[in-house]
């Protein structure tokens, strides 16, 4: 990490180091509010205590600064500002604690000169003129206020009620660990030991990583690297106040920026927004790898109108491809094949064909949507959930046919399921993976794959007849149970019972009253006149004398078959 061209330095430093030589630190104005909350106050007052108990040096894991231009003293908080922020707030509670001493009559010339010295290191300097205090740490555009103001000039609140959500959550921590020093040190009132808990565990014995960088694609780069302690800043804070940062000057366009950004993130997640951003990329342009987002970004947003565009693009999209992730979403509502076939895909985990499903839904009309959707679906069937086949080659064929959809090289549903031929794992390959996949029934979303493969099996040789695989009462049948009692010892040896119990050929469907009652772990001889009554036609055609591995592979082969015809695609 050190050697990066990336960063101007690395190393670990403590908290003294980085308040130390007349510092500023300032949170990105368009930056995450303030969120920590009494789990992670408590977190870190347990590892304090740790340290100031046992006199041992505690890791707060990594800061990312940027320097701000070319000032060796001024820096903008990358990464860490709820760390940054909390730290300064227990100095405020310490130094409030022995004013409050010097208050009551108690040493009142040296704790007032230690308030002097501890405000000096860790707050600001205090104003001859107006006697307020400067401060050392500048927090973003929300919360900036209320520290400024109230907190580091000791003022409370005039009505707790009417602050933000995140001014509550700056005030709470504050009242938090006043509460905390005054039961750890009411006791010992001449303020010389809560001094040392401040000047020696919290500012010497707190040891950071401190990483700065040059700017903020660097920043981005670096931060995709890092796994940051508690609720710092994400990904999405970073691309946020990049977009932001460029129309600050104007303020009606940030107004509209800041609504359309709330708007997105609501429809996203925040979480989830960097990688809608890169599937939007794909979408339209060359395939935008993860690490190379930002830079992406950088490259096409580079004015003011330009941000207003790109989030007009991003809130039309935000909510198809929200929809894509959920079968039930309002999108559906009205066409029960398409909300069958995004709950398939959802099932499957696949999400590398979304830039080229976005194009799609897009520009062609929504018949030839459906179809480009159903042919996914199954595509992505036998690639990824039978085949388990490498999904590098996948993403960049979606993200060249994307395009080719999203600039109108390509119109019609069989022209681009022409272009996917190269990830279409054709029936002689697809039947081999089938014959040999195995599914653990014991694993929740193994399990729900496979009723979803049994229950399109079942239609399959039941001409058309669906039950629906989420709703419908049947339950996984385990032909060879998985209890290998004295009925299955003699055909099957502990070994064969552990490779074929999952098996596919092993499994079909049963009515619940059936399976729990009547066939269980039965001998087969009489689990298969059980099966005869079942109304599931995959079930009712197991009709052999014995069950043995031989019978198992059989009929695989044969679910394999049926398989081919159920998840095919026309025109390959």
């Amino acid at each position: 990490m050190a050697a990066s061209t990336n960063l101007l330095d690395t190393k670990t430093v403590s908290l003294n180091d980085i308040l130390g030589n007349g510092k500023i630190y300032r949170v990105p104005l368009f930056q995450r509010d303030y969120s920590w909350d009494e789990d992670n106050w408590e977190d870190l007052w347990n590892d304090l205590l740790y340290a100031y108990r046992h006199n041992e040096p505690h890791y707060m894991g990594s800061i990312v600064l940027q320097s701000i231009g070319d000032s060796e003293r001024q820096f903008q908080i990358i990464d860490g500002q709820q760390r940054f922020s909390t730290l300064s707030i227990l100095a405020l509670a310490v130094i409030s604690f022995i004013r409050e001493l010097a208050e009551k009559g108690l040493e009142p010339e040296a704790n007032l000169e230690r308030v002097d010295i501890l405000t000096r290191q860790f707050i600001g300097q205090k104003d001859p003129a107006s006697l307020t205090y400067s401060s050392k740490l500048f927090l973003n555009e929300n919360n900036d206020g209320f520290y400024q103001s109230r907190l580091i000039q000791f003022r409370p609140p005039v009505a707790v009620s009417k602050l933000s959500d995140s001014e509550k959550l700056l005030w709470n921590a504050y009242r938090f660990f006043s509460a905390r020093l005054r039961e750890m040190f009411t006791n010992k009132p001449d303020g010389t030991e809560v001094t040392q808990f401040l000047t020696h565990s919290v500012e010497d014995n707190l040891r950071f990583i401190q990483i700065t960088v040059k700017d903020e694609l660097n920043a981005y780069t670096v931060f995709e690297t890092l796994n940051s302690r508690g609720v710092d800043l994400t990904a999405t804070d970073l691309l946020k106040n990049f977009l932001f940062s460029l129309v600050s000057k104007s303020p009606s366009d940030l107004a509209v920026v800041k609504t359309q950004w709330k708007k997105i993130v609501d429809a996203i997640g925040l979480k989830k927004f960097p990688i809608f951003l890169r599937h939007y990329l794909n979408s339209r342009r060359e395939l935008v790898q993860k690490e190379y987002l930002f830079k992406s970004v950088k490259q096409i947003v580079k004015k003011d109108s330009d941000v207003l565009d790109l989030l007009d693009h991003l809130e039309s999209q935000a909510y198809i491809y929200n929809a894509l992730s959920s079968p039930h979403d309002d999108y559906w509502k009205t066409d029960k094949e398409l909300e069958e076939l995004v709950n398939a895909l959802t099932l499957f985990g696949v999400t590398l064909c979304y830039p080229l499903l976005m194009a799609s839904f897009e520009k062609l009309p929504l018949p030839e949507f459906r179809k480009v959707l159903r042919a996914i679906v199954h595509l992505s069937f036998r690639y990824n959930v039978i085949g388990k086949l490498q999904t590098n080659r996948m993403e960049e064929v979606y993200n060249r046919v994307a395009i080719q959809v999203f600039n109108g090289s390509l119109r019609t549903t069989n022209e681009v399921i022409l272009e996917l031929k190269d990830i279409y794992l054709a029936d002689d390959e697809f039947r081999k993976y089938f014959e040999l996949r195995a599914f653990n029934t014991n694993n929740n979303q193994q399990r729900k794959v496979v009723r979803y493969i049994l229950y399109e099996l079942n239609a399959q040789l039941h001409d058309g007849a669906r039950f629906d695989f989420e709703t419908d009462e049947g339950t996984i049948e385990h032909i060879l149970p998985e209890s290998r009692n004295e009925n299955w010892q003699a055909d099957f040896t502990e070994e064969q019972h552990l490779k074929y119990l999952y098996m596919l050929g092993n499994l079909t469907l049963l009515e619940p009253t059936k399976n729990n009652k009547e066939a269980a772990d039965k001998a087969f001889i009489e689990k298969v006149q059980v099966y005869a009554n079942s109304k599931y036609a995959i079930t009712k055609q197991i009709q052999s004398t014995t069950w043995t591995p031989k019978m198992i592979e059989h009929r695989q082969m044969g679910l394999a078959k049926t398989a081919c015809g159920v998840w095919k695609v026309e025109k390959i």
